[in-house]
């Protein structure tokens, strides 16, 4: 039986020292001040926050869809097999 379990902790946390009410989520790139630094890295930081979880749901369905693919295979697989034990033992073969 395959078997898969993980367990992702993110948080971004930070404040630009030169404009502290700035917030990546909120205000986005057009919320940059004079083309901060520390603004712009906030928000970088922000976006790849979002790819990852993009990455993570697109990882889940997959795997998800595969585990149940093949549960349901593996299950069809078991009762052919079964069947072709019943049928060999009366001699259908």
């Amino acid at each position: 039986m395959f078997k898969v379990a993980f367990r992702l902790v993110y948080r971004i946390r930070g404040r630009c020292s030169r404009h502290p009410a700035y917030n990546p989520a909120k205000d986005e790139q057009a919320g940059i001040k004079g083309g901060c630094q520390e603004c712009f890295g906030l928000f970088q930081a922000y976006r790849a926050c979002l790819t990852l979880r993009e990455a993570i749901g697109v990882f889940e369905t997959t795997v998800h869809s595969r585990i149940c693919a093949g549960g349901a295979t593996a299950g069809r697989a078991a009762a052919d097999s079964e069947r072709w034990r019943r049928d060999r033992s009366r001699g259908a073969h």
